[in-house]
């Protein structure tokens, strides 16, 4: 299992457009992708979940991938992360 921490730059935080980015990313991955903030957990390959969470400008969240690709994973949604969160 991966994990890593990501603190949410974008003055709006994870709205729509970078959350189905995100999502169109994680489904290319055959690892379970999950999204934590606040106490919640979201599927990161489901938009609804992930808008769910609610992260705004300065959230920390928590991404934990694990399964057969979490290497490959871990690496684009790190890159991902940075230039669009």
């Amino acid at each position: 299992m991966k994990q890593f921490d990501f603190v949410v730059q974008a003055s709006v935080g994870i709205h729509a457009r970078p959350a189905m980015q995100l999502v169109n990313l994680t489904r290319k991955f055959q690892s379970n992708i999950k999204l934590s903030y606040n106490g919640n957990s979201a599927n990161a390959k489901n938009i609804v979940s992930v808008l769910m969470l609610r992260a705004n400008q300065g959230a920390e969240v928590v991404f934990l991938i694990n399964g057969p690709d979490e290497e490959e994973a871990y690496k684009q949604l790190q890159e991902f992360c940075e230039t669009n969160l």
